[in-house]
C-alpha cells in the first residue's frame, strides 16, 4: 500500500471520528465572539453605577458564552448545559445567544422547521429568547429586511415578530453609536415588523444610555411616530434586566413622557411574562420580594396577557402580535395603576400565580 493512500485513509477516519464526535466544530472557533470585548468600557454604554455595570457585563458574557456554546460544543446538548450552569438571573441571555449561534452552527443553513422543533419546543420556558437571538443573528449578518422577512415567514405567527425585535436591537445597539443613518434599513419593513424592530431598538438604548435617563429619553424623542415603541422596548429591558429589582423599573417609569407611558407600562408586563416563564419558582420568588400591590398587578397582568394570546390564536387575520399588544395594552390602561403600583378598584384582586397557567405554543 502506498504512502498516499495510508494517508489518505487516515485522514478519512480523523474526519469520521470528528464528525461522529462532533469536535469538527473546532472549525467554526474563528466565528466565535470575545467575551472580553463585550463589557460596558469597551462597548463605551453609558451605565456608571458600579452594580449596573457588573450585571450588564454578566448579560453580555452569558450571551457571548451562549452564542460560542451552540458553536463549539462537540455535543448536542453542550450549549444548553451551557446556558443551564448560568446563575437563574443570566440564564435567558445565554438562550439568546444559543439562538443566535443556531444557523452558523448549522453551516450556515437554515431551516424553520429544525429550529421551531429543535430549539423553541425543546426549551419552550426560553421561546421568546430564541426569535430574539435569531433575528439578532440577521442583523449581525447585515441582511435586507426582505431577506429577514422571509427567515421568519414560517416561523409561528405570533412570536415571530421577535425577530424584527432582535434586528433592531442589533442595528441600535452596535451601528446607531456610529451611525445616523443606521434606522434607515429598519424603515424598509412593512407593517408591524417595522414597530417590533423599533421596539427592539428601546431594548438597546435601555443598555446604551441606562444610567443616563435624561439622554434616553432625548434619543427616543428623535425617533418620531416610533418613540412609542421605543419606549415599549425600553419598558421590557427595565423590568426583564432587574426582575429583582423591579423599583428599578418603576423609577424609570415616572421619567417617561405622559404620551408613551401605556407602551412603557406594557413592555414592563411582556418581560414579567418572560421572566415568569423562564423560570416561574425564580420569578415568585422575586416577586414575594416587592409590595403587595406591585405583586397584584404583575400577576394580573401576566394573566391577561395569556388570556388574550389564546384568544388571538383562535382568531383568523394577520398582524396577530399588534393586535395581541393593543389589547393588552388597553387592559392595562383600564385595570393596572401605572407602573404597576396596584390593580384599579374595579379589578377584582387576586395573587394566584397565572403563570402556571402558561399559554403554551
Amino acid at each position: 500500500m502506498n504512502v498516499l493512500l495510508i494517508i489518505l485513509i487516515a485522514l478519512a477516519a480523523v474526519a469520521a471520528v470528528a464528525g461522529f464526535t462532533g469536535r469538527w466544530r473546532i472549525v467554526l472557533k474563528p466565528f466565535c465572539i470575545n467575551p472580553d470585548k463585550m463589557t460596558v468600557d469597551r462597548l463605551g454604554l453609558r451605565v456608571a453605577d458600579g452594580a449596573n455595570t457588573d450585571r450588564v457585563d454578566t448579560v453580555l458574557r452569558s450571551f457571548a458564552g451562549g452564542f460560542n456554546a451552540m458553536l463549539t460544543s462537540p455535543t448536542p446538548t453542550g450549549w444548553e448545559d451551557y446556558c443551564n450552569s448560568l446563575p437563574v438571573l443570566y440564564q435567558p441571555f445565554g438562550h439568546e445567544g444559543a439562538a443566535m449561534g443556531f444557523v452558523p452552527a448549522r453551516l450556515f443553513r437554515y431551516d424553520p422547521a429544525d429550529f421551531e422543533n429543535h430549539i423553541v419546543k425543546h426549551y419552550p420556558g426560553m421561546r421568546y429568547l430564541y426569535y430574539v437571538g435569531l433575528g439578532f443573528w440577521s442583523g449581525m449578518r447585515d441582511h435586507s429586511p426582505a431577506r429577514l422577512a422571509r427567515i421568519a415567514a414560517a416561523l409561528d405567527p405570533l412570536h415571530k415578530y421577535l425577530c424584527y425585535d432582535g434586528y433592531g436591537f442589533k442595528r441600535a445597539f452596535f451601528d446607531y453609536p456610529t451611525n445616523a443613518q443606521a434606522f434607515d434599513r429598519l424603515n424598509e419593513l412593512d407593517g408591524y415588523a417595522r414597530s417590533a424592530a423599533y421596539q427592539g431598538v428601546g431594548r438597546a438604548f435601555y443598555f446604551l444610555f441606562m444610567d443616563d435617563p435624561d439622554t434616553l429619553v432625548e434619543h427616543i424623542s428623535k425617533l418620531g411616530r416610533h418613540a412609542p415603541d421605543a419606549a415599549a422596548g425600553l419598558g421590557l429591558a427595565s423590568v426583564f434586566v432587574n426582575p429583582d429589582q423591579l423599583a428599578k423599573a418603576q423609577e424609570l417609569a415616572e421619567r417617561i413622557p405622559a404620551e408613551w407611558r401605556a407602551q412603557f407600562h406594557l413592555g414592563m408586563c411582556f418581560a414579567l411574562k418572560a421572566r415568569s416563564i423562564n423560570n416561574n419558582e425564580q420569578f415568585d420568588r422575586d416577586l414575594g420580594n416587592v409590595p403587595g400591590p406591585t405583586r397584584d398587578a404583575a400577576y394580573a397582568s401576566i394573566r391577561e396577557c395569556d388570556r388574550v394570546e389564546l384568544q388571538i390564536r383562535s382568531e383568523e387575520g394577520h398582524d396577530s402580535y399588534r393586535r395581541w399588544r393593543e389589547r393588552v395594552a388597553q387592559w392595562m390602561t383600564q385595570n393596572i395603576e401605572y407602573p404597576l403600583a396596584g390593580v384599579n378598584t374595579n379589578l377584582r384582586r387576586d395573587t394566584s400565580n397565572p403563570a402556571r397557567q402558561d399559554a403554551t405554543v
